[in-house]
């Protein structure tokens, strides 16, 4: 076993004269990080089986409406506060998690009540489904934000085995809960409620694992939960964004376009997240480095893996029709939208430049970033489901990401 892994160690050094990048570290990361994301994909395609097999597509499109309309009251939470915990534990403020957990409990009544008052618009139309939803939304949604900042601790001390092993506690519990809510039950609000309930009991119990297995010092500073608000208020729009197409979806198709939609879309969505690990891994490493400085080789790292993620995409192309029949038959509609929507793939690799911004402060040019890119992203959207319906819709998704990954480059390397 030694022989093997000094074997393995000297092929990732060897592979270093081409990659230009640190290997055996990207590796040790690498693999805890995707152990957790195909975990999480394997776990999310049996889960995808049973809504093909058991849940109406009415009821899984409205499901994901309630979904999406949770990431727009989670928005309105303080959801820069874990990119500000792992700038700050980086740096030894360790004390920062707890302050940034406090921080994000006294807020919560916002989007709490914000999510109340629309649940109050949906029961006054009678739509109990929505306004009901709405109600746990409140409740579950701004907890589930707070207390998954544990994860940014942990990124900042590149611990990410613990990472792993602590997601397991959220995780396992929760595609159980909405496999069996899918299965027996088969309505939008028990598979809402399975959902939110499950992560929240998984996700306190990992941030307390986590408190007790560091013991974080007390070192903090107002400047970080300053820039926390700072990544907050610039990601709002952002985040409203990234779920407009589903509410969009929603109110001018219907329930199960939107449905075909979320179908077509979640395959190439899992592929992009084997991707993550890169900028998470990159993240603490960024922190007190200029721009420039990171620039030196990111050229050639950022080609290299776009090539990679469209030779993967280029493939599940040519797979997705007989995936489909065999796992998704009821989702057959699907299959082309889903293939024009992997291209999406090849601009997986732009979070190493957002990640470069935030770690180095860059709060002007995340601004510039985090406002052009949603606006240009709404208007994409906006016009292809006006013009083109569903099919307009996937193809805006495709252009808004390749947008923002152009426009990216752009701004990064322009940044000192």
């Amino acid at each position: 076993m030694n022989s093997l892994k000094q074997r393995l160690y000297a092929l990732l050094r060897w592979s270093e004269r081409y990659t230009k990048t640190d290997m055996a570290y990207l590796a040790q990361t690498g693999f805890w990080s995707n152990a957790g994301t195909i975990f999480v994909t394997l776990a999310s395609f049996l889960l995808y089986i049973l809504f093909n097999h058991f849940v109406p597509k009415e009821a899984y499109g409205t499901y994901q409406y309630l979904l999406s309309i949770g990431a727009i009251v989670g928005a309105f939470t303080l959801t820069g506060m874990n990119s500000a915990v792992t700038r700050a534990v980086a740096l030894g403020q360790e004390g920062v998690l707890r302050a940034a957990i406090r921080a994000q409990l006294h807020w919560a009544p916002v989007p709490l009540l914000g999510s109340w008052a629309l649940a109050s618009y949906y029961f006054f139309q009678g739509n109990l489904t929505l306004g009901w939803g709405l109600i746990l939304i409140g409740v579950f949604v701004p907890l589930n934000n707070t207390f998954n900042t544990y994860g940014a601790f942990l990124q900042a001390k590149q611990d990410f085995k613990r990472g792993f092993l602590f997601s397991l506690w959220y995780n396992v519990p929760y595609y159980l809960a909405v496999g069996i809510a899918a299965i027996f039950f088969k309505a939008a609000l028990i598979l809402l409620a399975a959902n939110l309930i499950s992560q929240a009991i998984g996700l306190i119990i990992a941030y307390r694992k986590t408190v007790a297995a560091y013991k974080p010092n007390a070192a903090t500073d107002s400047v970080s939960l300053k820039y926390g608000n700072h990544l907050s208020v610039m990601g709002l729009l952002g985040s409203i964004s990234a779920q407009i197409d589903a509410i969009f979806a929603f109110h001018f198709l219907g329930a199960t376009q939107l449905a075909i939609y979320s179908f077509a879309t979640a395959i190439p969505d899992r592929l992009g997240g084997l991707f993550k690990f890169i900028p998470a891994a990159a993240f603490p490493r960024f922190v007190g480095r200029s721009p420039k400085d990171i620039r030196i080789g990111l050229a050639y790292r950022l080609m290299l893996g776009t090539v990679l993620s469209a030779v993967l995409a280029l493939a599940y192309m040519a797979i997705a029709h007989p995936f489909f029949a065999i796992f998704f038959p009821a989702y057959l509609v699907a299959v082309p939208y889903s293939q024009v929507y992997a291209i999406i793939l090849a601009a997986s690799m732009g979070a190493v430049l957002t990640n470069a911004l935030t770690a180095a402060g860059n709060v002007r040019t995340l601004y510039v970033y985090n406002i052009v890119n949603p606006i240009v992203q709404i208007g994409l959207l906006a016009a292809g489901i006006l013009s083109f319906g569903l099919a307009g819709l996937i193809g805006a998704r495709v252009l808004a990401g390749i947008f923002m990954f152009l426009f990216g480059i752009i701004l990064y390397w322009r940044a000192e």
